[in-house]
C-alpha cells in the first residue's frame, strides 16, 4: 500500500511541476507578445513622453528595464507581464493615432490572456493602473 501512495505522491509531484513550468511558459510568451508589440509601436510612437510611466513600471524590474527586458526573473514574473500590458494600454490610451487599432486589438486580447493566468492579475492590473497614474501626475507637477 506504500508503494502506491509514493507512486501517486510522485506522480501527483510531476504533474504540479508541469503544471507551474506551463504558467511560467505562457508568462514568457506573453512578456514576449508585449515586446513585440511594443518594437511595432517604437516608429510612430515617441516614447519619451512616457518616460514617467515607463520609470513606474521599471520599479518593479530587476537588472534591466522593460525596453530591454531580460533575464528569467523578469520574463517569466507575472507582474511584470501585467507592467507591461498596462504600459502598452497606457501609451495607446494616450496616442491620438486611429491607426494603432489592430495593436490595441492585439493588446486586449494579451490582457486578457494575463487576466486568465491567475485570480489577482486582474486586481494586481487595476492596482498598478491606479498607482501608476498617481505616480505620473505627481512627476507631472
Amino acid at each position: 500500500m506504500s508503494h502506491i501512495n509514493k507512486h501517486l505522491a510522485h506522480t501527483l509531484e510531476q504533474q504540479h511541476k508541469r503544471s507551474v513550468r506551463g504558467l511560467f511558459l505562457k508568462i514568457e510568451e506573453l512578456n514576449n507578445a508585449c515586446t513585440e508589440l511594443r518594437k511595432r509601436l517604437e516608429p510612430r510612437v515617441n516614447l519619451t513622453l512616457y518616460k514617467n510611466a515607463i520609470d513606474y513600471v521599471n520599479q518593479f524590474v530587476s537588472h534591466t528595464s522593460i525596453l530591454n527586458l531580460k533575464f528569467i526573473t523578469n520574463t517569466q514574473n507575472l507582474e511584470v507581464a501585467v507592467l507591461h500590458a498596462l504600459l502598452l494600454s497606457y501609451i495607446l490610451e494616450n496616442e491620438d493615432d486611429h491607426s494603432f487599432e489592430y495593436e490595441d486589438r492585439l493588446l486586449q486580447d494579451y490582457v486578457q490572456q494575463i487576466f486568465t493566468l491567475n485570480d489577482h492579475a486582474r486586481t494586481l492590473f487595476m492596482n498598478h493602473r491606479g498607482k501608476m497614474l498617481t505616480s505620473i501626475q505627481k512627476q507631472s507637477t
